[in-house]
C-alpha cells in the first residue's frame, strides 16, 4: 500500500508549537495525569463511518445527534435522514436545521413509511447545523440501529448534483475533528495513502499551558498599559506622549507574539489517530508516524452491549513489515489494547476479526484510536 506525506495545506496549526514542544511533562505529575483524562475521552459514534459535510457518521436511534455542515454557494439543498440496511423496527426522524447564529431555518419529520428524512430548502452560504431526533419503535428493537445524514445542492431542474458539483466539502482523505470543543485534534485516516503524524499528550498539555500563560501576560500588559494612559486628566503633554507610547509598546508586544507565533512552523500532528473497520476485515487498516519517542497506545472499540460478540487481533508493523508489537481480545473482551514504547518512524496497524452469530446482530464495525501518551 503506498502513502504520501500529509500535505501542509491541510495542516492544522496548534500554536506555539516550537516553544512548547520541547516541554516534556514529569510521569506522575498532575499534567501528565490531565493529559492522559483528556486522550481517553472519545465519543466512538462519531467515528463509526468516515465523517463530511456531504455525508455524516454512523448515529445511533435512541438520541438526539448533530451534523454540521458548510454551504459555500448559495441555492436549493435536499438533507436526507437515511436508516442503515439492517434497521427492521419502525423509526421516527424529527429534524431542526440552524444557521450558525442558532436560528432556525427549517425543521421535517420522516419514518420508516416514508423512508427516512427529508429536508428541501433553500440555503446561503455559512455553517448549519441539523439536529436529529431519532427513536426506534416496537418491543424487540431488533436488528440496526444506526441512520446517516446526506446534503445535496439541487439543479434547477430539481436533480440532485455531486459533492463537487453542490461545493460541499467530501471528505476524501483526512477529516480533521474537534471532537469535544478543548482544542484537541482528531485525524480521521478516510483513505490508503493518507499518513498522519501523532502528537504526544505531553506535548500537547505543555502547549496548552504555554498558550494560556502567554494569554494572561499578553492581558496584563495590555491592562497596565491601558491604565498608564488614563491616570490623571490634567498629565502634561509629554505625559501624554509618553503614556501613549507605553500603550504602543504594549500593543506592540502583543503583536509580536502574534507575529512569533504565526511564524512558528505548524504543528503538524494530530492528538489521536483514528479509522473505521470492519469486523470481519482482514489486512493492514492504518499508517501512521512517530516524530517522538514515546509510549504508544493502539485501541479497538466499539458500542456498549456487543461484548462477546466479537474477537479482534492486532498487529504493529514497522516500514520493513516486521512485527514490533501485538495483542488481541481475550474471552468476553473482544478488544485489543496496546501498549508499548515505540521509536520514531512509520508504522502499520494490521488487524484480523471474527464475529460470533449471523451478521444481523451486533455490531458490524469497530473504531482503531492510536495515541501518544508521553515523550520519553
Amino acid at each position: 500500500m503506498s502513502h504520501r506525506a500529509l500535505p501542509l495545506a491541510c495542516a492544522l496549526a496548534l500554536g506555539l508549537s516550537t516553544l512548547a514542544s520541547q516541554a516534556v511533562l514529569a510521569d506522575g505529575s498532575p499534567a501528565q495525569q490531565r493529559a492522559e483524562e483528556a486522550a481517553g475521552k472519545l465519543d466512538i459514534s462519531k467515528f463509526l463511518k468516515p465523517r463530511s459535510d456531504a455525508h455524516s457518521q454512523n448515529f445511533l436511534f435512541g438520541g438526539t445527534s448533530v451534523h454540521q455542515f458548510t454551504i459555500k454557494e448559495a441555492g436549493r439543498y435536499e438533507i436526507d435522514g437515511v436508516a442503515s440496511f439492517d434497521v427492521t423496527d419502525p423509526y421516527t426522524m424529527k429534524a431542526t436545521l440552524e444557521s450558525e447564529q442558532g436560528e432556525v431555518v427549517a425543521t421535517a419529520e420522516g419514518d420508516r413509511a416514508s423512508d427516512g428524512l427529508n429536508m428541501n430548502t433553500e440555503l446561503e452560504p455559512g455553517v448549519y447545523k441539523l439536529r436529529v431526533r431519532a427513536d426506534k419503535l416496537g418491543a424487540g428493537k431488533s436488528g440496526g440501529n444506526t441512520y446517516e445524514i446526506n446534503v445535496a445542492g439541487l439543479s434547477e431542474s430539481g436533480e440532485k448534483l455531486s459533492a463537487e458539483e453542490s461545493g460541499i466539502e467530501t471528505g476524501n482523505g483526512l477529516v480533521f475533528l474537534d471532537t469535544d470543543g478543548d482544542g484537541r485534534r482528531t485525524a480521521f485516516v478516510d483513505a490508503n495513502d493518507e499518513v498522519a503524524t501523532i502528537k504526544p499528550a505531553t506535548v500537547a498539555a505543555a502547549e496548552q499551558a504555554a498558550r494560556e500563560k502567554k494569554a494572561a501576560e499578553t492581558g496584563n500588559a495590555a491592562a497596565e498599559g491601558a491604565s498608564a494612559a488614563t491616570t490623571s486628566a490634567a498629565a502634561t503633554a509629554a505625559a501624554e506622549t509618553s503614556a501613549a507610547a507605553a500603550t504602543t509598546a504594549a500593543a506592540t508586544g502583543s503583536a509580536a507574539v502574534t507575529e512569533t507565533e504565526a511564524e512558528a512552523e505548524p504543528d503538524r500532528r494530530f492528538d489521536e489517530i483514528v479509522t473505521d473497520v470492519r469486523i470481519l476485515e482482514k489486512g493492514e487498516v492504518m499508517t501512521f508516524d512517530v516524530a517522538d519517542r514515546g509510549t504508544v497506545t493502539i485501541d479497538s472499540e466499539t458500542f456498549p452491549g456487543s461484548e462477546g460478540t466479537y474477537k479482534l487481533q492486532m498487529r504493529l508493523l514497522d516500514e520493513s513489515g516486521n512485527t514490533v508489537a501485538s495483542d488481541k481480545g481475550e474471552g468476553f473482551q473482544g478488544d485489543f489494547h496496546l501498549k508499548t514504547v515505540l521509536e520514531p518512524g512509520r508504522y502499520t496497524v494490521w488487524v484480523s476479526g471474527q464475529k460470533f452469530g449471523s451478521s444481523m446482530q451486533g455490531v458490524n464495525n469497530y473504531t482503531v484510536r492510536v495515541q501518544q501518551l508521553d515523550v520519553k
